[in-house]
């Protein structure tokens, strides 16, 4: 989840698609995919054993690669043979395979993982409701971000410079560098969790754990991610000598969005996968271990790049934190029929080549 990251964290991305006009045509365009889910899971429940998890899971996949190729060609606004000539076979194969099955079966199980923790609706004991639900989320998420993804690669194609293109290639690139940062915050995340998590087996029995264990140590991941996120921003500031202050109510909220939801998002899915793929009935101390440590490396890895990476946006094209968490200034930026110029891509590339998609 990744590029949902990056299209909301970092700062030429999230001023594309949350302006106004490209809000309002994403909405229109979320509407179908949902109502067609619904009436395709209906047609297809009495031919397919939907109630089998790995069934409902591949249904939901399938059906959610051609939601991002049909929603990725809303964004982009040209033909699909147009948009495979110009962004070429590997785009594709990341937006379909990635975006579309892969992100939709997470999608998937997140949903079915909620029913079961917190309101004791289980799929493999009801499976119709959360079936039907796992679907329709996950196929309008799904043409959620495919649409700003294909809005992003239009602006792209029309001169707008995107230094980040949310398909994980900055961050693959970025690793090398940062191998020994990744790998302290990585450890202490893991390490600070995984002892949370396996502190929270004293409190309540192992009926209790999973409610537990999904409201607890999230908080704890997401507490030493805003950190590494903030370092992030510092090993940027300390090559720039261009460090921002922060206010307490910036951090609370970034605190709470993205990194709380996406660590209790990612532990979620993780649970997911123990109860619906490996048909695990009772998660025990060392899976929720294991569920945590892999949460809080990803999150310290993704919060590190993502701080990284936005002062290094934030220098380059010029977008000040205060003025983006102001929508009526951003709108009026956005909507300026005179706005100062950008850099071009080859001056971006200057210093941090390696860097910029």
């Amino acid at each position: 989840m990744l590029h949902r990251l990056s299209l909301r964290v970092l700062p030429q991305l999230n001023a594309l698609v949350t302006d106004p006009p490209v809000r309002k045509r994403k909405r229109l365009v979320m509407l179908a995919p949902g109502l067609v889910a619904f009436g395709i899971y209906h047609l297809l429940k009495p031919v397919l054993p939907l109630s089998d998890p790995i069934i409902l899971l591949t249904f939901t996949g399938c059906l959610c690669m051609l939601t991002a190729i049909w929603s990725y060609r809303q964004g982009r606004g040209v033909s699909l043979v147009e948009s495979w000539r110009e962004d070429g076979a590997q785009q594709w194969v990341w937006l379909v395979g990635w975006i579309g099955l892969v992100y939709g079966i997470q999608l998937s199980l997140l949903v079915l993982a909620i029913l079961q923790v917190f309101v004791a609706y289980d799929f493999l004991l009801h499976p119709e409701g959360p079936a039907m639900m796992a679907t329709i989320i996950s196929c309008t998420s799904v043409t959620r971000d495919a649409f700003e993804i294909g809005h992003v690669q239009c602006m792209r194609k029309q001169g707008v410079v995107v230094p980040t293109f949310p398909d994980g290639e900055a961050l693959r690139k970025w690793i090398p560098q940062e191998v020994g940062s990744i790998v302290k915050w990585g450890a202490l995340a893991t390490m600070v969790g995984v002892a949370g998590s396996w502190l929270l087996f004293t409190v309540g029995s192992i009926e209790l754990q999973p409610i537990l264990q999904a409201l607890f140590v999230p908080v704890l991941i997401a507490s030493i991610g805003m950190k590494t996120f903030f370092c992030g921003e510092s090993l940027y500031a300390q090559k720039t000598q261009e460090g921002q202050p922060r206010t307490w109510l910036s951090s609370l909220w970034f605190w709470m969005w993205p990194n709380l939801t996406f660590s209790a998002t990612y532990f979620l899915v993780l649970m997911g996968v123990a109860a619906f793929v490996l048909r695990i009935e009772q998660i025990p101390q060392g899976g929720f271990m294991v569920i945590t440590a892999c949460t809080a490396m990803l999150m310290a890895l993704y919060t590190l790049f993502l701080g990284w990476r936005k002062s290094y946006e934030e220098q380059l094209v010029g977008i000040p934190e205060s003025i983006q968490r102001c929508p009526f200034v951003m709108g009026m930026l956005q909507n300026s029929k005179s706005p100062e110029p950008l850099p071009s891509l080859a001056d971006a590339k200057v210093g941090h080549g390696n860097l910029v998609n």
